[in-house]
C-alpha cells in the first residue's frame, strides 16, 4: 500500500507539471483523488479548479460588503430621523416627553457611534481579505485575477486613443530542469527571488503579476516603450549576475522576456498575445528580450 501511495503521489506531481499550474494543495488533492480512482487526469480535471487561488470566498466577501454598506446607510438615516424628532420638540411639549425623547436620542446616537466604529474595523478587514484574493501566495506577486482587473481597467481608457502602456511577459529558461535537479522547493525559491528582483527594478507605478507556473507579466503603466525596455534590460542584467547557492551547488537562472506596447482598441487578449509572440522569439535565444510593437 505504501509503495502504491508513493507512485500515485509522484504521478500527481508529474500531471501537475504538465498542466503548468501553480502548486496549490487544492490541485494536488484533486489530482491525487482522480489517480486513486484510476481516472484520466488532464481530460477529467476541472479546468476551473486549476484557476482557483487560495480558499477565499469572493462572493461571501462581496455579500458582507453589501451588508456593511446598507448598515452605513441605515445608520445615516436613523441619525437624521433622530435629529428631526429632537428639533420638533418645542415649548408646548410636556417635560417628561422632552426628557424621554432627548434621553433616547442620546442613547441612539451613542449606540450608532459604537456600531459605526465596528463597521470601520470590519471594512478594513474586508479590504485586507479582498487584497489577499489578488496576491499569489508563493511569490507575493499579484495573481492573474489581479492582472485581469488592472489591465482591463487601464485598457478601457485606450479604446479611442493611444496609451503610454507596455506589457512584458517574463519566463524562466529551463525551469523544469531546475525542479528536476534540485527539487520543487528550490524551484519555488528561484521564483520568489525572481519576483523580488523585478519589484526592485521597476517603478512604483508598475506591477508584476504571476501569470501561471514560471511565467510573470509586468505592466508598465504610463511608460513609453523605451522606459519599459530600460527596466527589462536592468532585470536581465541583474538575473545574469545573480548566483543562488544550494548546498554545494551554484544555481544560475536565466529568463526570457517578450514586450509590446499599447495599440488603440487593444483588449487584454490582443496585448498579451503580442507580448507572447515576442516571448516566443526571445525563448529561441534565451536570456534575452524581444519586442513586438
Amino acid at each position: 500500500m505504501e509503495e502504491l501511495i508513493k507512485k500515485i503521489s509522484q504521478k500527481s506531481i508529474d500531471e501537475l507539471e504538465k498542466s503548468k499550474k501553480a502548486p496549490y494543495p487544492l490541485y494536488y488533492k484533486e489530482v491525487f483523488d482522480l489517480l486513486a480512482k484510476g481516472e484520466g487526469i488532464l481530460e477529467e480535471l476541472n479546468p476551473k479548479l486549476l484557476c482557483l487561488e487560495p480558499n477565499f470566498n469572493e462572493k461571501l466577501i462581496e455579500k458582507t460588503k453589501n451588508i456593511v454598506e446598507n448598515m452605513q446607510k441605515t445608520s445615516t438615516s436613523i441619525r437624521s430621523s433622530s435629529k428631526e424628532v429632537v428639533e420638533e420638540i418645542n415649548a408646548d411639549t410636556p417635560i417628561d416627553i422632552k426628557e424621554t425623547v432627548i434621553k433616547f436620542s442620546s442613547f441612539l446616537i451613542n449606540s450608532l457611534d459604537e456600531m459605526e466604529n465596528k463597521i470601520k474595523i470590519l471594512e478594513g478587514e474586508l479590504d485586507e481579505a479582498y487584497k489577499e484574493l489578488l496576491i499569489d501566495p508563493l511569490t507575493k506577486a499579484y495573481n492573474r485575477k489581479a492582472l485581469d482587473e488592472k489591465l482591463n481597467k487601464i485598457l478601457k481608457k485606450g479604446q479611442n486613443k493611444k496609451l503610454d502602456l507596455c506589457v512584458a511577459i517574463v519566463d524562466m529558461d529551463d525551469f523544469k530542469q531546475i525542479n528536476d535537479t534540485y527539487g520543487h522547493l528550490v524551484g519555488d525559491f528561484v521564483l520568489i527571488k525572481l519576483v523580488q528582483i523585478i519589484k526592485k527594478l521597476i517603478r512604483t507605478s508598475d506591477n508584476v503579476f504571476r501569470y501561471g507556473g514560471d511565467e510573470f507579466v509586468i505592466v508598465f503603466n504610463r511608460a513609453h516603450i523605451n522606459v519599459a525596455i530600460k527596466s527589462i534590460e536592468r532585470i536581465l542584467d541583474k538575473i545574469r549576475k545573480t548566483k543562488l547557492k544550494y548546498k554545494n551547488d551554484i544555481i544560475t537562472a536565466s529568463i526570457s522576456i517578450g514586450v509590446t506596447e499599447h495599440h488603440i482598441k487593444d483588449t487584454l487578449e490582443t496585448i498579451i498575445k503580442r507580448a507572447d509572440e515576442a516571448l516566443y522569439r526571445a525563448k529561441k535565444e534565451k536570456n534575452s528580450y524581444k519586442v513586438v510593437k
